[in-house]
């Protein structure tokens, strides 16, 4: 392990000072966590389970964190252990099969997890469990009951907890709130989510990147912790498939609801300060990738919320990209769209809202205004999962409320498991809010 620098030592001192001077009860382990936290000159250790695709992006950014230094790596492949050795700044930063041994580390401040859906619940309950704050890749969990696990475990242990919704760290969907806020798009009733991906190759069957398919050459039972991987799931002979392309399998995977559905809803609740829905009826199938995937690649799902009298719908297409939106937000004035690359507002009409951004004098633009935009912002440059980082890191170092905690990560999470299970049931489901359970 790397020695702490020298200047930690006089301000942990201090820190223990004061503890003692107004006589607080603090654990032993909870000492040098809180002694960091609260001292911004001094780097946070972070640890990181999970250096696949997802994982080896975060790891990237992580290196630009300033006050950030990566402590220790946690994966079950010697391919991506082979892949991350030369991406760290500290070649002596210790890799571990057992991620355990990364919670047991009392110089680690912080976990990332960015493991396969399956095992963000038991990762993100144990590392609360340790002391340490999270920041957990979406979905929050891969299960309605697991959801409430950690909500309830968050609340109880008061450790920051981010989900990986970086939307949430983007400047223009908070324009995009206060577009909506300002009422000037009327009364929304409608949302339409999307989607929408057509690729040569099939989505989810990639290793490294997302672009680089089949298996590595170390994927062999030798050079996986099979039997890690599939410790909470039904015992069943090592599949290379399943462990490197964990996305395609219903066993780990949320597939589109939880992995890609979930990022613009989880911004339409942002931007309409929703709740769960109340009611979801959802279907789909395997339709174009008939390579042995168990999630469906072609889905859509329909959401009520009847007190806020709106339905947001979702298509999800692994067929077709012709409308590559992500999302409209659709009312009696006008129309927002909004997506990762910016925001435009196109007006119904001649109206108010026209008048405000166009000006009441425009002669030209009554003919064609479902084309021509009468306002719009494009993204700032700059990497949104960096900035969602940093805010996770300022909110451990402030003990402050970061920008997707576990709350709003519950809510998509909800969202999620509604969609999942009315599309294997093939029925209508409803959100019982007294018991928290899926009806139906």
């Amino acid at each position: 392990m790397k020695t702490p620098p020298s200047r930690w030592t006089p301000n942990r001192r201090a820190f223990l000072k004061t503890v003692t001077a107004v006589g607080t009860a603090v654990s032993s382990v909870e000492i040098p966590l809180l002694a960091r936290a609260q001292n911004v000159g001094i780097e946070l250790s972070v640890g990181l389970i999970g250096v696949g695709v997802r994982g080896y992006e975060l790891h990237e950014d992580l290196r630009r964190c300033k006050g950030v230094r990566v402590g220790g790596i946690a994966d079950l492949s010697e391919h991506y252990f082979d892949r991350i050795k030369s991406r760290l700044q500290n070649p002596q930063t210790p890799l571990r099969y057992d991620y355990r041994r990364l919670l047991d580390d009392r110089e680690i401040d912080a976990i990332i997890i960015a493991a396969p859906d399956h095992w963000h619940a038991p990762m993100t309950l144990d590392a609360l469990a340790a002391g340490k704050d999270v920041y957990v890749e979406k979905p929050l969990t891969y299960s309605l009951q697991e959801a409430i696990q950690v909500r309830d475990k968050a609340r109880e242990t008061g450790r920051v907890t981010q989900v990986g919704y970086q939307r949430r760290s983007i400047e223009h969907f908070y324009r995009a709130r206060e577009i909506v806020r300002s009422g000037i798009l009327g009364e929304i009733t409608q949302i339409q989510l999307w989607s929408s991906r057509n690729r040569a190759t099939s989505p989810w069957r990639k290793y490294n990147d997302y672009n680089t398919e089949g298996l590595p050459a170390k994927s062999a039972a030798e050079h996986v912790d099979w039997p890690r991987f599939q410790a909470n799931r039904p015992p069943r002979p090592y599949d290379p498939l399943r462990f490197f392309h964990w996305q395609c399998y219903e066993e780990y995977s949320t597939g589109i609801f939880g992995i890609l559905m979930s990022h613009p809803l989880d911004a339409a609740n942002l931007v309409m300060d929703l709740s769960v829905p109340d009611i979801c009826a959802a279907t789909g199938g395997v339709y174009r990738y008939k390579d042995g995937r168990t999630v469906p690649d072609i889905c859509n799902a329909l959401f009520n919320y009847p007190s806020r009298d709106l339905t947001v719908s979702f298509i999800g297409s692994s067929n077709n990209e012709y409308f590559s939106q992500e999302a409209q937000y659709r009312g009696t004035h006008g129309t927002l769209e909004l997506t990762t690359s910016g925001l435009r507002v196109f007006a119904e009409k001649r109206n108010a809202l026209f008048e405000k951004f166009v000006g009441r004098t425009a002669t030209d633009r009554s003919s064609n205004l479902r084309s021509t935009p009468v306002f719009e912002q494009p993204a700032k440059s700059g990497s949104s999962t960096l900035a969602h980082l940093e805010n996770f890191f300022d909110s451990v170092r402030s003990r402050g409320q970061c920008k997707a905690p576990v709350n709003e990560g519950f809510k998509a999470m909800v969202a999620v498991a509604m969609a999942i299970q009315s599309y294997k049931t093939q029925r209508t489901v409803r959100w019982d809010s007294g018991r928290e359970a899926i009806l139906g």
